[in-house]
């Protein structure tokens, strides 16, 4: 059998980190026809196959549809997906590699991913162990807590000048999907990243009143912080017409906000970028 040429597979590639990877890739001189995008959105992938990407569309829950895609590439990007079964899913993609002898393996985590007391990490932490347990080269990105995860909130500040959240006075080191997807083109293109792990955080560790700031600057209006309790965020979040469910899983993602979990772990992305990372404001104007 005669062994594929090197190339580079993206699954995830047409969600919003997915995008940007993409893009930072061609960047960094790739051809996008070296590189094949994965994902679900088919006319997104027809956009993709315009611009010269290899394109596929392939169920992550598929195993003999992944292995398929895998056994054509040298290296492949796994970008976490948001699917329930997505554990299950991202181990399939590993015993497709391995199956493959599959190059290098580069994974997208979650910052602490190691650390047990955040239950957000589960599917991460996992998906870890079972990648270095293959014994495939990986790379490991944990990814802190994107900017633009604030950007939904800016159209509600807008009217009230209020951020609420049950996060106390957390701090959050976060950072733009545009600088985790540079990072990780700059180790996907780059030698000496050979199973490492980085820990990925902004350079400084934002409070929710710095948060509330930088709204006020992009909206032009004045934004203040309200800390609230957990049942009270509850209760506002029902009061709007919320899903009881969906209101508990945001309550629950403040909690974990509060506990620390996105707080700054080091300077990895900062170094792999070779530049300071982006600041609130450029990021909650981010398209």
């Amino acid at each position: 059998m005669t062994a594929p040429e090197p190339s580079l597979l993206v699954f995830g590639a047409t969600g919003s980190l997915g995008r940007h990877v993409l893009n930072a890739l061609l960047d960094r001189g790739l051809a996008p026809e070296s590189i094949t995008a994965v994902g679900r959105n088919r006319p997104r992938l027809s956009e993709l196959a315009s611009a010269g990407f290899n394109t596929a569309a392939v169920d992550l829950s598929d195993a003999v549809g992944v292995a398929d895609v895998v056994a054509r590439h040298t290296d492949v990007v796994l970008i976490s997906g948001s699917d329930p079964n997505r554990c299950a899913q991202h181990i399939s993609v590993i015993a497709a590699a391995k199956g493959a002898d599959v190059r290098h393996v580069y994974y997208t985590s979650g910052v602490r991913a190691d650390d047990d007391r955040f239950q957000i990490n589960a599917d991460h932490k996992a998906t870890e162990d079972a990648l270095i347990a293959s014994g495939l080269t990986y790379t490991i990105l944990r990814n802190t807590w994107y900017i633009e995860n604030y950007i939904p909130a800016l159209a509600a500040c807008r009217h009230t000048g209020v951020l609420a959240a049950a996060t106390g006075d957390a701090v959050v080191a976060a950072a733009s999907r545009l600088d985790l997807a540079e990072a990780l083109a700059v180790v996907a293109t780059t030698e000496g990243h050979d199973n490492v792990s980085y820990g990925l955080s902004g350079d400084t560790d934002f409070s929710y009143a710095d948060i509330a700031e930088a709204m006020s600057v992009v909206l032009e209006r004045d934004v203040i912080y309200q800390p609230v309790a957990p049942d009270e965020l509850r209760a506002l979040l029902a009061g709007s017409g919320m899903s009881e469910e969906l209101a508990s899983f945001l309550v629950n993602l403040d909690e974990t906000i509060a506990a620390g979990a996105f707080a700054r772990v080091g300077d990895d992305l900062s170094r792999l970028l070779g530049r300071p990372t982006t600041g609130l404001v450029a990021g909650l104007r981010a398209p």
